[in-house]
């Protein structure tokens, strides 16, 4: 997953504004969304984040997995990710 290259990304106080250009709809992230947010910025997959939840914000791992997946299908549903392909693209 990837953050989708039409929705721009402001940091605002402790979270952050997402704007989809397409939509022009705005979404505001809180400090645990806008860091999933910069995760998935530098290519981190969903284990990966899930990780870095739990250390970061101290978080029991059944609780992590849950926000963590409520977020992505939210994020997904509203076309701010997408799925990622490698440098080479898709599989032939």
């Amino acid at each position: 997953m990837r953050p989708n290259t039409h929705v721009l990304c402001r940091q605002v106080n402790d979270g952050a504004v997402l704007i989809h250009l397409e939509t022009n709809q705005i979404y505001d992230l809180n400090r645990t969304g806008y860091r999933i947010w910069q995760l998935l910025q530098e290519g981190s997959d969903p284990s990966a984040i899930e990780d870095r939840l739990r250390q970061e914000f101290d978080v029991e791992p059944a609780v992590a997995a849950s926000e963590l997946r409520a977020l992505l299908e939210r994020l997904s549903s509203e076309g701010l990710i997408e799925e990622g392909t490698d440098a080479t693209g898709p599989a032939a």
